[in-house]
């Protein structure tokens, strides 16, 4: 009998970054611009203009803007790319079954001065493949981070396809994830 699968997450039908990062990134690099700009426009008026070397204002929120630029997109970019290609080259593996020993855990973060958490969330599917992630970590794959959330409970029918996306790394990453409704 075969069984029709819903698709839940498909890594090849998601952004390869946030859009909030390209925001965010021009957001910074922009109010830069604008600040140096119109810091110019005042100097001009000025009978004798400072010499602004060294760092400033709106070289600081450039920098900034094209670090989150590098970090965020370039390099989730990146993640996300690789993973594409490995599903392309064959890498990936499918794993079949109901969820088990699913659960969720708050972990503290590392931070000493906040009582900040992430979600942490863990299943195994089809009684041989481990999978968890934060919810809230911003990495290549699923990591049941979009509203609302997908509600796994044991016995759930899933199919997952996964990578080891940096060797043998454990757990490894779910690239596509299907349910039975």
């Amino acid at each position: 009998m075969h069984m029709a699968y819903r698709v839940l997450y498909d890594i090849e039908q998601e952004p390869t970054f946030d859009i909030e990062m390209v925001w965010l990134s021009g957001g910074f690099i922009l109010l830069g611009i604008i600040w140096r700009l119109v810091q110019r426009a005042k100097d001009r008026k000025r009978i004798a203009p400072p010499k602004r070397t060294g760092t400033t204002t709106p070289k600081i929120l450039i920098t900034f803007g094209i670090i989150i630029a590098v970090i965020g997109i370039g390099l989730m970019g990146w993640d996300h790319w690789r993973l594409v290609k490995a599903i392309k080259n064959g890498e990936a593996q499918v794993v079949e079954g109901p969820v088990q020993s699913w659960g969720t855990e708050r972990l503290r973060t590392a931070r000493t001065d906040k009582h900040e958490y992430n979600t942490y969330e863990r299943f195994y599917a089809g009684e041989r493949i481990w999978f968890g992630y934060y919810q809230n970590v911003g990495q290549a794959g699923f990591h049941n981070s979009k509203y609302p959330l997908i509600q796994f409970k044991d016995g759930m029918l899933v199919r997952a396809t996964y990578l080891y996306a940096d060797g043998d790394d454990e757990p490894p990453r779910i690239v596509k994830l299907e349910t039975i409704p």
